[in-house]
């Protein structure tokens, strides 16, 4: 009966949302849940029932998408889309305090660029990086957003790397190994700025996908892929400090990279947009980010680029 309950985390996981927007939508009685012992647990029957209600509502966002020809969906909430990072949780749960809703879909870096430029969102998080200048996010930008004014303001920097069990039994400590073909690993879906930084390392030491055991197993945030570790179901995975930290696995940092949010010129001066950029660079909520672990906030709430 228990591998019928499924934890807010896995939840989370599958519906490609923050830990925090599944609590809310247990708290509105969007998704039923029961407390089991001191934890709260979701029956698969009734997740497969809320998607499949979804899915008959052709809504794949956790909210209605907004027209492009409008403004903003509502004043105080802001529509995001874009890369999984423990970050935006946080960055959720401050701006509630403030009265402010995120609601966040984790798509990948490169869909939540796509679904800015469709209108679909209001903010998009990325942190891709250019296989041929080795810059992060702004060529993407460039190209994807090429007549749209937007702003470009970091979020965190942090490292991505090699999330293995607690002491690391199999000694995966550089790509070279990584790429052994000893070892099961699990991958990011495509779009995502961790699959690209591994398909760029594997062009460029000229490694085939048909000889990694389990590049082809696809899933959508680091929770999910360092679950993955966590079980057993993979010896490894490419991924960030903060999540196999507190899953209690180990981490060899391999990079560090520059995660963005890309907003729209035309609500960079909205009071929520102010809001945002106020939590941003309030040295409480870097502090808060550091303790996650894996995390530099030396260009946290900086404005990195704007283009017109």
């Amino acid at each position: 009966m228990e591998s019928d309950y499924l934890t807010p985390d896995e939840v989370a996981a599958e519906l490609k949302l923050t830990r925090y927007t599944v609590y809310e939508m247990i708290k509105r009685k969007e998704l039923p849940a029961s407390k089991i012992g001191r934890t709260l647990r979701i029956l698969q029957s009734d997740l497969d029932s809320f998607m499949q209600k979804s899915k008959s509502r052709e809504v794949h966002l956790p909210f209605a998408p907004f027209s492009s020809h409008r403004e903003s969906a509502q004043p105080f909430e802001i529509i995001f889309a874009g890369s999984h990072d423990l970050t935006i949780d946080l960055l959720t749960r401050k701006l509630a305090e403030r009265g402010i809703t995120l609601l966040p879909a984790f798509s990948g870096s490169l869909d939540g660029l796509i679904e800015l430029y469709k209108g679909r969102v209001e903010m998009a998080g990325t942190h891709l990086l250019d296989r041929t200048t080795g810059e992060y996010n702004l060529p993407y930008i460039r190209c994807l957003l090429p007549n749209e004014g937007v702003t470009v303001v970091n979020l965190v920097s942090r490292w991505q790397g090699f999330v293995v069990p607690k002491d690391n039994p199999r000694m995966i400590t550089s790509w070279e190994e990584f790429f052994s073909g000893s070892h099961r690993i699990v991958n990011r879906q495509r779009g995502s700025g961790t699959r690209v930084l591994l398909d760029f390392n594997m062009q460029q030491k000229g490694v085939s996908p048909e000889t990694i055991p389990g590049y082809d197993v696809e899933l959508n945030t680091h929770y999910a892929t360092a679950a993955a570790v966590l079980q057993g179901s993979a010896d490894a995975a490419l991924g960030i400090e903060s999540v196999a930290r507190g899953l209690g696995l180990d981490f060899f940092p391999i990079q560090e990279e520059r995660y963005d949010l890309v907003i729209p010129a035309r609500f960079i001066k909205q009071e929520r947009f102010l809001e945002l950029l106020s939590v941003l660079r309030d040295p409480v909520f870097k502090q808060a980010i550091v303790a996650q672990g894996g995390y530099n906030v030396s260009l946290t709430g900086k404005e990195i680029d704007r283009m017109h």
